[in-house]
């Protein structure tokens, strides 16, 4: 079942944009425009990609979009459904847990041959360019994303064959394009292979460990809310408050903007790299992203690499999550009392 919102059709043009050429570090060869598209590029091309939906709430593909009355018309709330033709892969399904120096730590990014399995069961292929849709609904959902373009190009995807919508299904239903709402029921597997991980974009606990003792070698970056990297929050994964010792922050509130259809958005590549110097973060070098669960890390790798072009930057998967479960320094305000 299709759902369609006719009086947003008349307005649709109006509301997609795709970066440019000029902002995109790298030629897309496969035929993207670049790390992120438009929802009027997507309709235009939808045929000549491959679409995935990724969200943590699958129950919501078979659901129809909620909207709400405001001033008279009505706006879009939260998405339902999904754009039509899409696999759809469980962002849930996509993280692992796993035994770690004898302690068992969960939300790890998964093994080759995990994800592999999730894919296909996805019937994910290799040939056709790829356009990840995230609900749009919040900045998370761009961060999972992200996450699924990270485990791709870690798992031998070619970074020019992937892209994701920005705006994501929020944006694709506010523009007036229809949704199906039929359960996503594959009858097959797909055939894409994953290789082993590209180590070059993984950053082991030693690594981390190593830059901590040695700040700015790479550098560390904090890519979770501020109020946990200065330790007055405390993540539910971590077992103590406050960040790895000379980490800097580069935290998620000024990363992402709502748009005025109320979709979540990436910035312009050129507002990330007028952005990193107000932070303290050059355009260029070695970096290590981590969070909690390597959500947030990898939505900041997606910015840093994708966007910006920096080709040195590494996630810590594991995150505080592992460094604090293994044990090692945490660095919160002094005097913080535990409980």
């Amino acid at each position: 079942m299709a759902f369609l919102n006719p009086l947003l059709r008349s307005v649709a043009p109006c509301l997609g944009w795709v970066l440019s050429a000029a902002c995109c570090p790298a030629a897309y060869a496969a035929g993207l425009p670049g790390p992120l598209v438009s929802v009027q590029w997507l309709h235009d091309h939808a045929k000549a990609v491959q679409i995935v939906d990724i969200r943590d709430d699958i129950n919501s593909l078979t659901s129809d979009p909620t909207f709400n009355t405001e001033g008279g018309k009505k706006v879009l709330s939260k998405v339902g459904g999904y754009v039509p033709g899409a696999l759809s892969v469980n962002f849930w399904a996509i993280r692992d847990k796993r035994d770690i120096d004898g302690h068992k730590v969960d939300f790890l990014l998964p093994t080759s041959s995990d994800f592999q399995a999730v894919m296909q069961a996805s019937q994910f292929e290799a040939d056709k360019p790829v356009v990840l849709v995230p609900t749009g609904d919040d900045a998370s959902s761009l961060q999972e994303a992200a996450y699924l373009a990270y485990a791709l190009q870690v798992f031998g995807m070619p970074a020019d064959e992937v892209a994701i919508l920005n705006g994501g299904t929020h944006a694709w239903i506010a523009a007036g394009y229809p949704v199906d709402t039929d359960a996503i029921a594959p009858m097959t597997s797909g055939h894409w292979v994953a290789k082993p991980a590209d180590m070059k974009l993984v950053a082991t606990t030693q690594q981390v460990l190593a830059a901590s003792k040695h700040p700015g070698r790479p550098i560390l970056v904090d890519a979770r809310p501020m109020a946990q990297f200065v330790g007055v929050e405390q993540s539910i994964v971590a077992t103590e408050a406050g960040r790895i010792p000379g980490a800097r922050s580069l935290p998620p509130s000024v990363l992402y903007r709502t748009a005025k259809d109320g979709s979540a958005r990436f910035l312009r590549a050129a507002q990330y790299r007028a952005l990193l110097p107000l932070v303290g973060l050059s355009e260029r070098g070695p970096m290590i992203a981590y969070c909690n669960t390597g959500q947030y890390a990898a939505s900041t790798w997606f910015i840093l690499t994708r966007l910006v072009g920096d080709q040195q930057v590494r996630v810590y998967p594991g995150s505080i999550n592992e460094w604090s479960h293994l044990g090692y320094p945490m660095l919160g305000l002094p005097g913080q009392e535990a409980g």
